[in-house]
């Protein structure tokens, strides 16, 4: 699905009812994948990136339903440069995955700026260009099956905190995004949001002053 021009936004079938998503942006430096997939989407990542010429792949964080494609888009592509987190690099090598570029907060990587997020893994990640926000897992849909039980009273909420490896981290984090300007936020889990994406980021840092349901 064309979100805008150059920017692109797909649906992978995989192990749960809800699908996953990852994100095709292609600056004026580089043709990028947000997201490498599970085992499972495999093939479905392939077709994606040899249609787009991909040359760079980020891991937004150490999960593996965010790196679990990257050995089959080596297989199918010459070249292709594996970005992640500085601090979750440790663990992807763990998991058998050479890491290329380790990514530093606020600094610029191909017309892509990384912010630190942490908490649902310690070196998670969101990515900025332009006016999209690529959120990874800092925030999802609040209908999705990975959301954190509550009241929410907007599209996004948190990641369940069975999930995290820190949840009042991850709270913490969603407030970082609100410093920053954008209009669409893509999600890996859940329906994207394309217009005025600022202000459920706000709606839901003031869920968080409300108490929590159980």
């Amino acid at each position: 699905m064309e979100i805008r021009p150059e920017v692109y936004s797909y649906e992978l079938d995989w192990t749960y009812d809800e699908p996953l998503g990852v994100h095709v942006l292609d600056t004026d430096q580089a043709t990028i994948l947000f997201g490498a997939g599970s085992e499972a989407t495999t093939d479905q990542l392939a077709d994606i990136a040899t249609d787009h010429e991909i040359n760079i792949v980020i891991v937004e964080h150490g999960d593996a339903d965010h790196y679990g494609g990257v050995p089959a888009l080596r297989a199918a592509i010459d070249g292709l440069v594996v970005a992640a987190p500085a601090d979750d690099v440790a663990a992807l090598e763990a998991a058998g995955l050479e890491v290329d570029t380790p990514l530093a907060s606020n600094d610029t990587y191909w017309g892509i700026r990384p912010i630190a997020a942490p908490g649902h893994t310690p070196g998670n990640m969101s990515y900025l260009y332009e006016e999209i926000l690529v959120a990874g897992d800092t925030v999802v849909a609040a209908d999705s099956p990975f959301a954190a039980a509550g009241d929410w009273s907007g599209p996004f909420a948190v990641i369940d905190a069975d999930y995290n490896a820190d949840d009042e981290q991850a709270r913490d984090s969603v407030a970082v995004l609100a410093e920053y300007e954008f209009e669409t936020v893509l999600l890996s889990h859940g329906a994207n949001v394309t217009e005025n994406g600022h202000d459920p980021v706000e709606t839901l840092i003031e869920d968080f002053d409300q108490p929590k349901t159980t």
